[in-house]
């Protein structure tokens, strides 16, 4: 796109007229700097006080609607901005702090463990770039006592330098730069700090523990998606501390395999749906139900379809708050005219032998059997052939949750099986997603083709995604621009010369720009998203249509929304907080 300084017309005014001085208005106290490709023809610096956005107030406040804005704010922060798109000389000579999945570290370098090398690509990525890279990562006591490389900060950091073939230097005590000796950073490029659960600030998103996380850091990149789903320091609080909060590799991937299961170009589609406790995940089940093109439930969830469907459950086995939404959920399969299916047999146990493990039909079961003793505890046989005869009709298949029925490891026999059928499914160019650890450790083992498969671990992300929830950690990082921003919705002429106001706060400042100068449009950048809804709904409301806001980090995004712009960037405008130093990183980096 070319760059040019042009002067504007006022609406007030038949001939040119220069741009005008500042000086005279209220909104004059602010950095203003004017380029002619990468000539600085203006650089004009004074200061006017911004405050600090807060990230997890952003992040509730995303789940608010916003009718004003062209963008669709409910998927919109999904959009975030990634490593890999990221300009490659801002990384180097920064500090750049990363955050590992340590679930991750810990498999197998094998040949089709991509997982682990798209996380080690991050780092050395970063190494190779000229970056000082921190590494920080968390593990509970529980995977710390059955995994030695956990033992300790040195032998994680042991374990990391054989994988990276780069030294990697442990360091204890509270998570910071500061915590290390000067002279030592310099001749060291990767160092790993202690396990961030020692902290009570990581888990209580503590303000202070996420500034010392940050503190040195300018750059901070999130490769650990499972904990995407809470509010943690070290993965949202640390991003008010950083000008550029990033995905990396793993992190990216993830995210691009989680907007696939909604993704509805892949039919027909059937969920196989496992697990329990209906009411927390009708929300969840009524958009697979809205999506999907057959539904198989499997564990003590098939128990409320069957009563739903008027088949006697015993009443400990129902979940009598959850009534409604089973019915609702029947009714949009109903009104889709698509198939739900339930097990036909399932595998018991007998509570009073342990021992005892008999195979039953569900309504058999269900009828009488109970009462004699008799629990289920995993899908039985005809069950498995009915499953593996269906999945032939199908060119995408989610399974998410358990099949089994709260059982022990030793009495789960359906999963296995199961797995073995989405295998062979998987090799006839079916799209076979699997959501949650029983459904991925089935999977383990058989043959070596974990590539043809979509895994997520950690269930309770997905289920969150489902429901429509914002997931915090995806929230936090900075947004990449453009994504489906028509700038022909956005403005009546998007061929005139554009001026973009950085920090544009209350907006009052291009309203009256705006104004004056109607030949022009004006584009106003601030990472404070209630001020963009408020400006909106003014620009509504005045109906101008040369003028917009976005909700972004201009100091990540700027390249990437201009460089989408039809017409000419004539003008920028910053406003800087007074401790800020990102001046010089906005005005000479991004432009």
């Amino acid at each position: 796109m070319q760059v040019r300084v042009a002067q504007l017309t006022s609406s007030t005014s038949r001939r040119q007229e220069p741009w005008p001085l500042f000086g005279g208005s209220s909104e004059s106290t602010r950095h203003s700097c004017c380029f002619s490709g990468s000539q600085k023809l203006l650089n004009r610096v004074q200061y006017c006080q911004v405050p600090h956005s807060n990230s997890t107030g952003a992040v509730a406040h995303l789940q608010k609607e916003d009718k004003h804005s062209c963008v669709d704010r409910s998927t919109s922060y999904l959009h975030v901005q990634t490593l890999r798109n990221f300009p490659i000389e801002k990384i180097c000579g920064e500090v750049v702090l990363v955050r590992l999945d340590s679930v991750i570290l810990l498999d197998d370098l094998g040949s089709c463990n991509f997982p682990l090398k798209r996380t080690l690509s991050t780092v050395k990525y970063l190494y190779k770039a000229g970056a000082k890279v921190l590494l920080v990562t968390s593990w509970d006591p529980v995977l710390q006592s059955v995994t030695p490389v956990l033992k300790s900060t040195e032998s994680l950091a042991d374990y990391l330098s054989s994988l990276l073939q780069v030294k990697v230097i442990p360091v204890n005590g509270v998570p910071c730069l500061t915590s290390f000796k000067k002279e030592e950073w310099v001749q060291n490029d990767i160092i790993l700090f202690e396990n961030l659960l020692n902290f009570k600030g990581e888990n209580a998103n503590c303000n202070d523990f996420s500034q010392k996380l940050a503190s040195g850091a300018a750059v901070y990149v999130n490769d650990s998606f499972s904990m995407s789903h809470k509010i943690r320091a070290s993965t949202v609080g640390i991003t008010r501390f950083c000008y550029a909060s990033l995905a990396g590799f793993q992190f990216e991937e993830e995210l691009m395999q989680l907007l696939k299961i909604t993704d509805t170009t892949r039919h027909p589609s059937i969920a196989i749906i496992g697990g329990s406790n209906f009411l927390r995940k009708a929300t969840a089940l009524h958009l697979l139900a809205s999506q999907c093109d057959g539904l198989f439930f499997v564990g003590r969830l098939s128990f409320q379809i069957m009563n739903g469907l008027g088949i006697p459950v015993p009443s400990c086995l129902i979940e009598r708050n959850a009534t409604k939404e089973v019915l609702q959920l029947i009714q949009i399969a109903h009104n889709r005219n698509i198939p739900i299916y339930y097990p036909t047999d399932l595998w018991c146990l007998n509570i009073n032998n342990n021992e005892a493990l008999e195979i039953f039909d569900s309504t058999e079961l269900l009828s009488g059997l109970i009462a004699l003793g008799w629990t289920p505890v995993d899908i039985g046989p005809s069950t498995l052939e009915r499953i593996s005869s269906l999945m032939a009709s199908y060119k995408k298949i989610l399974w998410i949750g358990p099949t089994s029925y709260d059982a022990t490891e030793e009495f789960r026999v359906g999963a296995t099986q199961l797995g073995q059928i989405l295998d062979k499914a998987s090799h006839n160019s079916c799209d076979v997603i699997l959501v949650g650890s029983a459904a991925c450790k089935a999977v383990k083992g058989i043959s070596d083709s974990s590539s043809q498969y979509t895994t997520f671990e950690n269930g309770s992300i997905v289920w969150e995604f489902l429901k429509g929830r914002i997931l915090p950690g995806i929230a936090a990082l900075d947004k990449s621009y453009p994504y489906k921003i028509s700038w022909d919705g956005v403005f009546s002429d998007p061929e005139q010369p554009l001026f973009v106001d950085i920090g544009s706060g209350n907006g009052l400042f291009l309203f009256q720009m705006a104004t004056n100068w109607e030949g022009s449009n004006f584009l106003g950048l601030e990472m404070n998203g209630k001020l963009v809804i408020r400006c909106l709904q003014e620009v509504a409301s005045a109906g101008k249509r040369n003028l917009y806001f976005l909700s972004t980090n201009a100091t990540s995004t700027f390249r990437s929304i201009i460089s989408s712009y039809p017409g000419q960037l004539t003008l920028v405008t910053i406003q800087v907080h007074l401790r800020a130093c990102l001046i010089q990183r906005i005005c000479i980096g991004n432009l």
